[in-house]
């Protein structure tokens, strides 16, 4: 009779009576079809274990040639194995072997005892006949507590393996919805640019980056306004002088770098912050650069397709970063070209404080 067959039968039976009943019918039935001969000298029952003084008895060892390798404790159908766990694993870390087993014939809780860690941690795998499907059954009996397996050592590999994939997947489980938690609350900024991008690909309309917080956190997705530049403040009057009183010029104060991402990179006029501006944003986000084209200002757009569409564009007057297709006004007064820069870096998702400009 094969493992199969012999599991196919105890599934469709009754349960066992009792541990003796769970011992005879199940346990050693599902051993011998295991390679081991349960009335033979490789199988130790009521074996003596623990040490003078402070020991007992384990129903069953298994012996290879050199050493036992497994104990296996039975209990009585619908008993509690966690009332054994500790005791048992204790008299198995004693002995040394490399597997031991609490089961009731129809659950089998197998166990690691030389591992480190609470014996939650050092249990690998839960077997019940009655529910599990019988491939899964006959695939780790086998591995386990089969007689080759066991005596070749190949059944304690196969459960460290087996344990450790255990461990770190219940680390995962613990810890990824923490994670995914914190990616969405503090608005991670590779997911926000990353479902940023689905939107616009699968809806054609870009989300500000204050609608995609809010869709990460759970929130109601608030509209978004149409950015535009504020009116440029009317040139100041010139100051009448006081007689016998000479105002000295002010110096004329140039940028000397930007820093942008926490890096340098100099320029040497306010327009060339704009540009390097342009340049940096084109070369991180190239992918979605079309965005650049919502910001309008009051009369002319920011940016276009067509030269034309910008400020002074018919005259020639544009920049053009690497060649993009994408033409932009830099015709700005110096204030009006932080402004704008800023704008633009604000909408790509970046915050202000990200865009600095550097003077003398």
């Amino acid at each position: 009779m094969s493992l199969q067959e012999r599991l196919e039968i105890i599934r469709s039976s009754p349960a066992p009576r009792g541990e003796e009943q769970a011992k005879v019918q199940v346990i050693a039935s599902i051993l011998q079809n295991l390679d081991w001969d349960p009335y033979g000298p490789e199988v130790l029952w009521e074996y003596p274990v623990g040490g003078k003084g402070g020991g007992g008895r384990v129903d069953i060892a298994l012996r290879s040639p050199s050493r036992v390798v497994a104990l296996i404790e039975a209990k009585a159908p619908r008993s509690d194995l966690s009332n054994s766990v500790t005791q048992v694993l204790g008299y198995a870390f004693h002995e040394g072997v490399d597997i031991c087993v609490l089961t009731t014939g129809l659950e089998w809780w197998l166990y690691l005892p030389r591992e480190s860690g609470p014996p939650s941690e050092r249990r690998f795998a839960v077997l019940s006949v009655a529910r599990d499907p019988v491939e899964q059954l006959l695939e780790d009996f086998e591995a386990f507590l089969s007689k080759e397996m066991l005596v070749s050592g190949q059944a304690e590999k196969r459960a460290k393996a087996v344990r450790k994939a255990g461990l770190e997947a219940a680390q995962l489980n613990k810890e990824i919805p923490s994670i995914w938690t914190r990616m969405q609350t503090e608005a991670d900024e590779e997911l926000v640019e990353l479902l940023s991008r689905r939107v616009y690909e699968e809806l054609s309309l870009r989300p500000t980056k204050p609608q995609v917080v809010a869709a990460l956190q759970d929130s109601p997705i608030p509209p978004a306004g149409i950015p535009t530049d504020p009116p440029e403040a009317p040139p100041t009057p010139p100051r009448e002088e006081q007689p016998g009183i000479r105002r000295k010029p002010r110096p004329s104060v140039k940028p000397k770098a930007i820093e942008l991402w926490g890096e340098r990179h100099p320029v040497s006029t306010h327009q060339d912050v704009l540009k390097k501006v342009i340049d940096l944003l084109y070369e991180r986000h190239s992918a979605d650069f079309d965005r650049v084209l919502e910001l309008k200002g009051q009369k002319h757009s920011y940016a276009a397709r067509n030269p034309r569409d910008v400020k002074y564009g018919a005259d020639g007057h544009y920049y053009e970063p690497a060649e993009s297709g994408y033409f932009f006004d830099t015709h700005l007064s110096a204030s009006g070209i932080e402004r704008r820069a800023g704008r633009l870096v604000q909408l790509f998702g970046h915050e202000p404080s990200e865009f600095k400009v550097l003077y003398d």
